[in-house]
């Protein structure tokens, strides 16, 4: 049987054990940068998907081994390596905001 195919049973398993309160926690690993290279559109409905056994917990380059390992330690699974298919863990970035040309991506019309 697929390993990946067990995991995913055993994920779903895990969500209707701990209830939705299993998408908060992971949710609250994840790094919150909404950036989508996990191929979902942001951190929460990634985290629903693996709740409900629907994607693997090595999607995502911005909380690299760290959050994986984190996942995996939450979800009792085994840690899997990042899968580079979605991208590479970059070192943290501090963006520099230029006040005067800035349009404010949060700006409401």
């Amino acid at each position: 049987m697929n390993e990946n195919f067990l995991i995913n049973i055993g994920l779903g398993y895990t969500a209707k054990i701990k209830g939705s309160s299993l998408v908060d926690q992971i949710d609250a690993i994840l790094p919150q940068t909404q950036c989508t290279q996990c191929d979902f559109e942001g951190c929460r409905p990634y985290a629903e998907a693996i709740a409900n056994g629907d994607a693997e917990i090595n999607q995502c380059p911005p909380g690299g081994q760290e959050g994986i390992d984190a996942l995996a330690e939450l979800l009792g699974v085994e840690a899997l390596l990042l899968n580079e298919a979605h991208g590479e863990t970059k070192p943290k970035q501090i963006a520099l905001v230029d006040e005067k040309v800035c349009i404010g991506c949060t700006l409401v019309y």
